[in-house]
């Protein structure tokens, strides 16, 4: 394996650079760094809302998942504790765009979140073993590098990220071959350093892994995972976000935790996989979108 002096260099841009160009970053090393993904208010506001839920919970501990998922670690769904991801962050176009270009070969192609939360790496969280994303579907590692994505991960900082405090590690261009995970077990990675609002926005075959938080500070990010129609998610968002709080979300919004038949709306298709008796499920359940 080559040196962290041999990688090529994570590549930065600012959200307004647009579309295209991130995606052909994205494209050429499976990461790129987007800079002002979300904005000073957003990341204000977002810190605000969640911290009351973040006190009442506890890392979780006694397992081989708790051992990967951090002992040290919380985690908290993003959507019910927070009205800015819900009414802001969510409605990110540049997100949206990205999501379609990569997550959607056309008709009646879609893609809709797999988790959202709030992570806070505790002091002394130990590092996490490197892997895929797409490992949580455990079929999809026998595509070729070539094949779809099942998954994209935009990582937003809530507060810092440095390599001291447990910057996630990635290693560009990983997204390229399909080597066992074994092989990366000693690979040199490197720290995807973070100002609060900027965002790492990855490949779901990207190998990367949370870093080791040797600070006594707590490193907070937002997850946004999605991936492609037809994978089940991760957490089952029509069964824990209350209707209320779904009754406030935009139609796509609601799409993207399951309380829509699908995102992008395909009118010519009048295929419904996700339905209520081949009806939109939305419909179905007179659910009201802002």
């Amino acid at each position: 394996m080559g040196s962290a002096g041999t990688l090529p260099p994570l590549q930065r841009l600012p959200a307004s650079s647009g579309t295209e160009k991130i995606f052909q970053a994205y494209e050429e090393d499976g990461a790129v760094i987007i800079e002002g993904f979300l904005t000073e208010s957003q990341v204000k506001q977002m810190n605000e809302e969640i911290t009351p839920g973040l006190e009442q919970i506890n890392p979780k501990q006694g397992s081989d998942l708790a051992a990967f998922l951090g002992t040290r670690t919380k985690r908290l769904p993003a959507v019910p504790n927070s009205r800015v991801f819900r009414e802001e962050v969510l409605e990110n176009e540049l997100m949206h765009s990205l999501s379609e270009k990569i997550l959607v070969e056309g008709s009646p192609d879609g893609y809709h979140i797999n988790c959202a939360q709030v992570i806070a790496l505790g002091p002394g969280a130990e590092s996490q073993p490197f892997h895929r994303d797409q490992g949580l579907w455990s079929f999809w590692e026998k595509f070729p590098a070539s094949g779809p994505e099942a998954c994209i991960n935009f990582l937003c900082s809530l507060t810092p990220f440095s390599e001291e405090n447990g910057a996630t590690r990635a290693i560009p261009r990983t997204h390229k071959s399909m080597e066992d995970l074994d092989y990366y077990k000693d690979a040199e990675s490197l720290p995807a350093e973070l100002n609060p609002g900027d965002a790492l926005f990855f490949s779901g075959r990207l190998i990367h892994k949370g870093g080791h938080n040797k600070t006594n500070e707590v490193r907070r990010a937002l997850t946004i995972h999605l991936c492609r129609n037809g994978l089940n998610t991760q957490e089952a968002h029509p069964l824990t976000i209350p209707r209320e709080i779904a009754n406030t979300m935009s139609y796509r919004a609601q799409a993207m935790f399951g309380f829509r038949s699908g995102w992008p709306i395909h009118q010519s298709s009048g295929n419904h996989f996700w339905s209520n008796s081949w009806e939109e499920v939305g419909e179905g359940l007179k659910l009201k979108a802002k």
